[in-house]
């Protein structure tokens, strides 16, 4: 037996196949109040809220990649194959954005991302994610991982390691833990809360209920006053049921308010947030409150803290170790821009520039740049406040009659 043998049981996985899942439910844990795959999954708002923030957001993040100096300095650098392959297209089907909405799509979901890497010789030229409910890993006697690749025609490959750039969340250290398979029960309930109102509405929001009479009628009569009042006790009909010979209508179904439905719903939106570390006011949940302060502003950089760095440093260093040779590996460093989430408003960062240009921390050119303005001549020296003349003025001095002038 496999450890995969084990570790598929233990933590479920996203789609096998296209229009396909496989049923969370089967997985430990117990049962689910619906069975719960990743499309019925994503028919809940919260659960697509969630993992399309979490995965166009990443996306939407500019990529840089540097080289590093024996001091540690870095240098942005352009010419690299990897983040040439990275930046723009990284196959034949999808640029960037495209690439990485996949990438973490599957990672959110599953748990695992997987991507085939396509070499020419020794040079990287292709990178394809891989649907990870297509994906069985298995790990071998000797320490190598390998998988096992059910492709679109039911054919298997084995691909090894050098051939499977493999991101996963934290997990055994063999394959992460999958969010959809662990929150599996409270997607089950917010699939029967919508199923519930689904039924609700396209009955009028009629509850069911028996027809109390004084005396027992015949089998006809029972079933003349079935046909006479099915049409007012189902579909959205609004007629006027005319009881006589003392019959009491009474009703035996719960009502949305016996059943706490907007509560549930409200309590499984949270439940669904909480697994995926989203804040659920940033999936238009109006009711919510936060304790991560009262702005926007705040809420986006624990958001950004908590969550988002996560996934962006897991990434930037499986990037490295992954995709780029050993000798390699202490000459570069990949990073997503998070400036473009906790970018400030425009008074914030002229503020915050004008500060950063008079305390000569950072050049007038450089204060432009990042506003995405063109450079000035002369600009590209540093400030200080002694009438905004330029450091090295500062520091030409000498020595005069025991006082210090200014050349």
């Amino acid at each position: 037996m496999t450890v995969w043998t084990n570790i598929a049981a233990w933590f479920g996985y996203a789609p096998a196949e296209p229009k396909r899942g496989r049923q969370y439910a089967s997985t430990s844990g117990g049962t689910t109040a619906k069975p719960v795959t990743f499309d019925t999954a994503m028919t809940v708002s919260a659960v697509f809220a969630c993992i399309r923030l979490l995965a166009e957001t990443v996306s939407s993040l500019p990529l840089n990649m540097y080289k590093l100096d024996a001091d540690g300095n870095r240098t942005i650098e352009k010419n690299h194959d990897l983040i040439k392959l990275l930046k723009h297209r990284p196959n034949r089907r999808q640029t960037r954005i495209e690439f990485f909405e996949q990438l973490m799509l599957n990672l959110v979901s599953s748990g695992n991302a997987y991507v085939l890497l396509g070499y020419m010789g020794k040079r990287l030229v292709s990178l394809q994610v891989l649907n990870s409910g297509s994906i069985e890993p298995e790990l071998l006697a000797n320490g190598d991982m390998i998988y096992h690749w059910t492709q679109l025609d039911g054919t298997r490959k084995k691909l090894t390691e050098a051939e499977v750039w493999h991101i996963r969340l934290f997990g055994n250290g063999l394959i992460g833990l999958s969010p959809l398979a662990q929150a599996k029960k409270s997607i089950g309930v917010g699939l029967a809360g919508d199923d519930k109102v689904t039924d609700l509405m396209s009955n009028g929001a009629k509850p069911t209920g028996t027809l109390l009479t004084e005396n027992w009628p015949t089998r006809e009569q029972r079933a003349d006053l079935r046909e006479e009042l099915s049409g007012l006790m189902n579909g959205d009909q609004t007629e006027i049921a005319v009881l006589g010979g003392n019959m009491k209508w009474q009703a035996i179904s719960l009502t949305p308010e016996d059943l706490e439905l907007l509560a549930t719903r409200r309590f499984t939106l949270e439940e669904i947030c909480r697994f995926f570390g989203v804040p659920s006011v940033l999936v238009n949940d109006l009711s919510a409150s936060t304790v991560w302060g009262s702005g926007i502003d705040s809420i986006i950089s624990g958001f950004y803290k908590f969550v988002l760095r996560t996934y962006l440093e897991k990434l930037e260093i499986s990037m490295i170790v992954n995709l780029l040779p050993r000798t390699e590996w202490d000459s570069y460093e990949l990073e997503f821009e998070a400036d473009a989430i906790l970018r400030a408003s425009l008074k914030d960062r002229i503020e915050s520039t004008a500060k950063q240009v008079l305390s000569g921390f950072m050049t007038p050119n450089e204060a432009r740049k990042s506003e995405g303005r063109q450079p000035k001549p002369n600009g590209d020296q540093l400030l200080v406040p002694s009438n905004m003349t330029t450091i090295d003025k500062i520091l030409a001095v000498v020595p005069t009659r025991g006082k210090e002038e200014i050349i």
